[in-house]
């Protein structure tokens, strides 16, 4: 072989070993960082959790990669459970919520001792590359230490339109559905304009736009297919009395805050016959399990469960996780509140029924 062709292999052999697929890594370089320290990369917008990839530190080093289908909000942990045999001292966490694209991140940090347990940023912590996670890092400097609130998300939204932190902030604001009036919805679905680097998020955001519409404070509640005790077909729409304040609790047996929130439920509705009412919705599979609660509870009010279509429209039209969920609705049928846990319900009801009967 000739010198020029040795030359074009060598530098092909060279190409080929600097190259890599594409995806994502994740490194840093980080003084204090014990050798052998897990550290490992989970989806963090989902449950339950999936290891996108995990590594253990070498000389203050590791390295994550991977590949995602689109931007995924991922939480990066660091513990050190498993060198406590040599190294001894405490049990050490880290949670860090960093927005992986299919690019190069990197820790930056002066110490180990310096990442926060819990944290995106602080003033010698962050974790840096990419688009989105730059402008996550820039919402998370704004709080400068306040605590989230939906007044915060607005302020980013608003002076961010094409960004995806703004939509996952939007989404956000809309979770749970019946907090937002329909002004809001529209005013924040036309503060996010284009998302170039996040189109399957965008596209999510508009599809959650739609449903908020939907869950509007001061609209009828949105329909659900259910079964009452007797097994019969019914829809969540038809049982909702007028003329009534009405609480629908949405529980289930195997949820421990649900459980622990129907005495409070059982009171409210003893306290208030006349002007109050309460519909409750299972989320129950195991129908047996429903039933023996509902009996062993002594529930007074009417319940009913959700069929398998009727909980998959529940968790994505009312835009929520789960159990326990509550909504509060006027007299005429439209969406008052959206409590966010029992003790909230109680203030609400005991404001909008006036002072406890006589009977308590």
């Amino acid at each position: 072989m000739n010198k020029i062709g040795l030359c074009l292999a060598i530098g092909l052999l060279v190409m080929g070993g600097c190259a890599r697929e594409e995806g994502f890594v994740i490194c840093g370089r980080i003084p204090g960082m014990p050798d052998s320290l897990s550290v490992a990369l989970l989806t963090g917008e989902s449950l339950p959790a999936e290891t996108l990839a995990e590594t253990v530190a070498k000389d203050g080093y590791f390295e994550l990669r991977g590949k995602l289908e689109k931007p995924t909000l991922c939480t990066l942990i660091t513990n050190n459970l498993g060198i406590l045999d040599k190294t001894g001292g405490n049990i050490r966490w880290t949670y860090t919520p960093v927005f992986v694209e299919n690019t190069d991140m990197e820790v930056r940090t002066p110490h180990y001792d310096s990442i926060p347990n819990f944290a995106g940023v602080s003033p010698s912590f962050r974790v840096e590359g990419g688009e989105i996670q730059r402008d996550f890092n820039e919402y998370q400097l704004s709080l400068a230490g306040r605590q989230e609130t939906d007044e915060t998300r607005w302020a980013f939204i608003l002076s961010h339109p094409r960004s995806a932190v703004s939509a996952y902030l939007g989404i956000q604001l809309m979770a749970g559905g019946y907090k937002l009036t329909r002004e809001e919805v529209d005013r924040l679905e036309a503060a996010v304009t284009d998302i170039p680097a996040d189109t399957a998020r965008f596209a999510a955001f508009k599809e959650n736009c739609a449903y908020a519409r939907l869950t509007a404070k001061g609209s009828p509640i949105v329909d659900l297919e259910m079964r009452d005790t007797a097994g019969g077909a019914c829809r969540l729409a038809d049982v909702i009395p007028t003329g009534k304040y009405v609480l629908v609790d949405f529980w289930a047996t195997w949820c421990g805050p649900c459980m622990a929130a129907l005495p409070v439920v059982k009171r409210l509705a003893e306290r208030y016959p006349d002007g109050f009412a309460v519909v409750g919705v299972s989320c129950d599979k195991d129908l047996k399990a429903w039933r023996a609660a509902i009996e062993r509870e002594r529930t007074v009010w009417p319940q009913y469960v959700l069929t398998t279509q009727g909980n998959a429209d529940f968790l994505r039209k009312y835009q929520t996780s789960g159990v326990p969920y509550f909504l509060l609705m006027d007299r005429e049928g439209r969406m008052l509140a959206h409590p966010g846990n029992i003790e909230e319900v109680a203030v609400l009801v005991d404001s909008l029924c006036g002072p406890a009967s006589s009977s308590e």
